[in-house]
């Protein structure tokens, strides 16, 4: 009887031990859910990391990639975000944004979705492609007749023709050159310039909304402060993404511009 009591109080200290882990977890997962509604970025990501150290099971740990890939999105490290939601979706696919976001970051989660499905339809594909073997009756490389570099007699190979060269000092090429200044590339990074720093302004109205609602102890203006923060911090997102976006698009354009090509029409 000793043996069996002595093994019935193990079994209950370990599910007492495992439910108070989970709801550690469930209590960590909340505050961090809490600190993000605050806009107190920071200390939900430190809640978080605490939260993911209890985490028992998969989905627990979807839970937590999902919420840091929100707040770092909201904190504007889009390429730490995008891995959050990658290491959330690897785990369960179907999985859901837990809070309403902005609809940049949710276009980002879901291009995160496709990207995962995409590459494991190939590796699929991949996996039930047969093997093709060498047919046995097919003759290797090393039993065909090797071919002789030597010609029979009488055969004159043509001479090839050179190619068409070009004068660097002829005023048609100075002139092609002079033509390369694009313009496209120059407004679209002026673009980006801009609304950079717009972005930049609202990002710093919106912390500054974040310090006056700490500081000051009515409900009602705490609210209002806070609301106004997030609306901010929404336009700087994305006035942030165009800004990137005008960048892209300046050095796309730079580099693949047709203008570069002309050169070679040059007549000698």
């Amino acid at each position: 009887m000793l043996p069996g009591l002595a093994l019935a109080q193990n079994s209950a200290s370990i599910a007492t031990a495992v439910e108070g882990q989970e709801a550690g977890f469930r209590a960590r997962l909340q505050t961090a859910a809490r600190l993000y509604e605050e806009l107190e970025y920071e200390q939900s990501l430190e809640a978080l990391f605490h939260a993911k150290a209890q985490a028992r099971s998969d989905e627990d740990r979807v839970q937590v990639a999902l919420y840091r890939g929100i707040v770092l999105a909201d904190l504007g490290q889009r390429p730490q975000s995008l891995t959050a939601f990658r290491e959330a979706l690897s785990l369960n696919l179907d999985a859901r944004l837990p809070v309403r976001v902005s609809p940049k970051v949710e276009r980002d989660f879901e291009n995160v979705r496709e990207e995962l499905r995409s590459t494991r339809a190939a590796e699929a594909r991949a996996q039930s492609r047969p093997r093709t073997l060498p047919s046995p009756h097919e003759p290797s490389n090393t039993d065909r007749p090797v071919q002789s570099s030597e010609q029979p007699p009488g055969l004159v190979t043509p001479p090839m023709p050179s190619a068409p060269t070009v004068d660097v000092n002829s005023p048609q090429l100075h002139e092609e050159r002079s033509r390369g200044l694009r313009p496209l590339p120059l407004v679209l990074l002026g673009a980006g310039v801009v609304a950079g720093g717009v972005g930049g302004y609202f990002g710093l109205q919106s912390r500054g909304n974040i310090q006056d609602a700490r500081e000051t102890f009515r409900m009602e203006a705490r609210s209002s402060h806070l609301e106004e923060a997030r609306s901010q911090a929404l336009v700087a997102n994305i006035l942030f993404g165009a800004a990137i976006t005008a960048a892209a698009g300046a050095a796309f354009t730079w580099f693949t511009s047709h203008e570069t090509g002309r050169v070679a029409e040059v007549s000698p």
